[in-house]
């Protein structure tokens, strides 16, 4: 198990999202909805299946919740929610943190994943250099590679997401590089309340594979104009 207080260390040799901790487990609910287009740091959402696709979505920071209790369900809801733990807006805005775990975790986990993944969200901010005015330069994206499902029943539910991911500041005096990770994330979810909700995450890295076409890491600039330029992967579902 990677614990979300030992991100830093790995980000430094350039893992990129969020693990999962001992406690279970893009853009902005708590005043207002976000349009039915957000996706993970992008701006459209759209359906990458139609087994799982949530019976009267509803979105708490864009994050889609409300998923049918089926395996396909369970498997865009464990899809989307890694998502959206690896969005700029989660790892720079304690209070969409606080929202986004409320609404995807169970009521007994969300406690103490909150605490540990603002401990781990402060790390990183210090380990980039970043500060309230420029999280803004913050580049985070994460797309899903595959998912496995290890067990399925109507109550509980344990999914596998092999995610890749880049993050990393928007500029030349960074302390970091932008980078990019591969890691496979294990979440067991339970049907609670009506939708399926994460009482436990866990992580791996990897598989990661060989990086063989001898290209140049990418310059800040153009990192910084391809993020602005280029909408992150739907959410599925």
């Amino acid at each position: 198990m990677i614990t979300l207080g030992a991100l830093v260390v790995v980000l430094i040799v350039g893992i990129a999202l969020l693990p999962g901790g001992k406690g279970g487990t893009n853009a902005a609910s708590g005043s207002a909805p976000a349009a039915a287009g957000a996706g993970a740091g992008g701006q459209s959402l759209s359906g990458s299946g139609t087994g799982g696709r949530p019976a009267g979505l509803r979105l708490v920071d864009g994050v889609p919740i409300g998923y049918t209790n089926s395996r396909e369900g369970a498997v865009a809801a464990a899809v989307n929610y890694e998502l959206a733990r690896s969005s700029v807006a989660y790892l720079t805005d304690g209070q969409v943190r606080e929202r986004i775990l409320k609404a995807i975790m169970t009521s007994e986990a969300a406690p103490s994943q909150l605490k540990e993944d603002n401990d781990a969200a402060a790390k990183l901010a210090s380990a980039f250099g970043l500060t309230v005015e420029g999280s803004g330069q913050l580049i985070a994206r994460a797309s899903p590679l595959g998912s496995r499902v290890a067990s399925y029943s109507p109550q509980v539910a344990t999914v596998s997401v092999w995610m890749c991911g880049v993050v990393g500041v928007a500029s030349a005096n960074a302390p970091l590089p932008v980078s990019a990770s591969w890691s496979t994330y294990t979440l067991v979810l339970i049907w609670q309340n009506g939708d399926w909700k994460v009482s436990s995450i866990t992580a791996a890295n990897g598989p990661t594979p060989l990086q063989t076409t001898g290209q140049k890491p990418t310059p800040v600039d153009v990192f910084s104009s391809t993020n602005r330029d280029f909408d992150a992967p739907p959410y599925v579902g």
